[in-house]
């Protein structure tokens, strides 16, 4: 029991009214390093989680096509090929690249047609609807709009746009002309994404049909399971069941650029978090070799008494392990209840325009504590090894004549 007294004796100030200023400045480089490392990351977890669920709001998790990504003409058999217990929603979908006008104004869409109670099921439209509550007969000769989209056409609610095909192919005693179709706005949505806001719009599935000249085909079918997290397995599965006719997408496709530069980002942050880690084992490594320096007294003492090398050792190691584990729960428990807070009642804002979210987004991961508090406590570890070490080279007779001099 000697080691842990002497190891708890050493952490204090020589007046023992608290930890002794190296012992201190070591506690709080850890303290930092631990606390930095769990906020970014919660934080980095917090936007990768939000963006997910905006895209898939939008798109749902898994989409199919053709191969060739020609119309689907036989989709309704597709989706009973695969309909299956891991599968919640099937949504089909006839997609096309159109105009909407509204007197001057134009802008171009990508104009999604839909089964509104199927892709209601399928994705988060219901909740990014904030003007309007359309339903399926709403929709026959309705259209809901991005809320960057209806700024910038200047409608509201039940407004008549005009939908237009930028290729002139209807025939008419005139010649070709584009076709067009005037449609009521029955609803507004917001996924907090600009770039979507700004571009998409939903009808019926049956007028983008009749306006694509479709007929009963689709462009593609939209799934949604019973959890993202395991949809990149389910997309596999439903490949390999439907073979090579078709392309399945897991939503990690659809903006998968996106996702690669927050997953870049998220090893780059870690990595130089760590550094805040280095400069403190540095630290602790220089305040042992200072205190092997002042305790030499101490060591030629307690090796004359019979105390081996690595009992020795012992006493700076546990003296490393005691600083680390204060640096790392002390850490731990302040980052915490920062992020807990944070979740609890936003007051961290984000003033900043056109951002999907106005404060900042947090999700705790508890794999990325348990990474967090190992990569402290090894470090704190590691640093005391090198002085602890040179407590063996310490000769006790030597120092003891010293003292006695």
């Amino acid at each position: 029991m000697y080691h842990i007294k002497l190891a708890y004796k050493y952490l204090k100030s020589e007046h023992h009214k608290g930890f002794a200023l190296g012992n201190l400045i070591s506690v709080i480089g850890i303290f930092l390093g631990v606390f930095a490392l769990v906020v970014v990351m919660s934080v980095m977890n917090g936007l990768e989680n939000d963006i997910i669920h905006r895209i898939i709001g939008l798109h749902s998790e898994i989409k199919i096509f053709n191969k060739d990504y020609n119309p689907i003409k036989n989709w309704k058999n597709l989706v009973q090929k695969i309909s299956s217990e891991n599968v919640d929603g099937i949504s089909p979908v006839c997609q096309a690249e159109l105009m909407l006008t509204n007197e001057q104004n134009v802008c171009g869409t990508i104009c999604q047609g839909i089964q509104l109670e199927k892709h209601l099921r399928t994705t988060l439209l219901l909740r990014n609807i904030f003007i309007g509550n359309p339903t399926s007969e709403d929709m026959k000769n309705g259209i809901l709009l991005g809320s960057g989209m209806a700024a910038h056409l200047r409608v509201n609610l039940t407004d008549i746009v005009t939908l237009t095909s930028p290729i002139a192919d209807q025939p008419t005693p005139f010649g070709l002309i584009p076709k067009s179709k005037n449609l009521k706005v029955v609803g507004l949505f917001s996924t907090g994404i600009p770039e979507y806001d700004m571009k998409h719009s939903f009808t019926d599935l049956s007028t983008m049909q009749h306006f694509t000249g479709m007929k009963n085909s689709i462009s593609f079918l939209e799934i949604l399971t019973k959890s993202h997290k395991n949809s990149l397995k389910i997309a596999k599965n439903l490949s390999e069941k439907l073979g090579e006719n078709f392309e399945v997408q897991d939503w990690r496709q659809f903006e998968k650029h996106l996702f690669a530069a927050i997953k870049f980002e998220r090893k780059v942050m870690f990595l130089v978090l760590i550094l805040i880690f280095l400069v403190a084992a540095f630290n602790m490594i220089g305040n042992y070799l200072k205190m092997v320096s002042q305790k030499k007294q101490d060591i030629g003492i307690l090796k004359s008494l019979g105390a081996t090398s690595n009992d020795i050792m012992k006493i700076f190691i546990i003296n490393g392990i005691c600083i680390g584990l204060i640096g790392t729960i002390s850490g731990l428990v302040v980052s915490l209840g920062l992020l807990f807070a944070q979740i609890r009642w936003h007051f961290i804002k984000i003033p900043i325009a056109g951002m999907p979210f106005q404060s900042i987004p947090v999700k705790i991961e508890i794999l990325d504590l348990i990474i967090v508090a190992c990569v402290s406590l090894i470090i704190s570890l590691l640093t005391t090894i090198i002085p602890a070490y040179r407590t063996t080279k310490i000769d006790a007779i030597k120092v003891i004549r010293e003292g006695e001099e």
